[in-house]
């Protein structure tokens, strides 16, 4: 029998590869663009940098300033995600439609 995870649970494990993490957020932001949802942004943002080992390890690997995001983070600030999404390295990888379709749902 299949052992069923949380898909937080999933999705900070799938993050903890930067390079799905980094493109996982960029399609986020474009839907995040098409259809404002903070909690969304927040949600995925948040799976994000906790796949990371936290702000800090997160700041450090996209050369983000750690304040700005344990700040977006404690504050579910939606503009403060996003200007730090916007200011993101571009993954080293592309992804799957499969795993776009599936970053979409989220």
């Amino acid at each position: 029998m299949r052992q069923m995870i949380d898909f937080r649970d999933y999705l900070i494990e799938k993050f903890s590869d930067i390079d799905k993490a980094l493109s996982f957020l960029e399609v986020l932001l474009e839907e995040h663009e098409k259809d404002p949802d903070g909690a969304a942004l927040y949600y995925g943002f948040s799976a994000a940098v906790e796949g990371q080992g936290g702000a800090r390890e997160f700041a450090r690997k996209t050369h983000s300033n750690p304040q700005d995001v344990a700040n977006a983070m404690s504050n579910k600030d939606e503009t403060l995600i996003a200007n730090i999404i916007t200011q993101l390295p571009a993954p080293q990888c592309e992804i799957s439609e499969t795993e776009k379709l599936q970053a979409v749902k989220t």
